[in-house]
């Protein structure tokens, strides 16, 4: 699919993968209705973060830095990023993201 994009700013990039049990275990400590919020809601956004599913995929768009990250179906099943983050960043970011979501409810 990449073969026909010439510029290098719209080519695919990188996806950086979170070990499964990490990412879920975050998630559950952090923000432990995330799934229902997000499955409840479908399409949503809040002051800086959109979310939305595709078919069988999940992201979390934090819309001022970038930053996405999202899983396959159910949460722990192929869950990446596009930037390199470690774990403390990505329960920062998961932790902002709830903070926003309970501004909305």
């Amino acid at each position: 699919m990449d073969e026909h994009i010439k510029s290098p700013f719209l080519k695919t990039l990188p996806q950086y993968h979170f070990e499964r049990d990490k990412f879920v275990n975050i998630i559950k400590d952090t923000y432990p209705n995330m799934l229902d919020d997000i499955y409840t809601h479908v399409r949503r956004d809040t002051d800086s973060f959109s979310f939305f599913g595709y078919e069988d995929e999940f992201y979390i768009v934090h819309r001022d830095s970038g930053t996405i990250i999202n899983w396959y179906k159910h949460l722990g099943r192929t869950n990446t990023c596009n930037k390199n983050l470690d774990y403390e960043d990505l329960e920062e970011f998961i932790l902002l993201f709830k903070n926003e979501m309970e501004e909305i409810k």
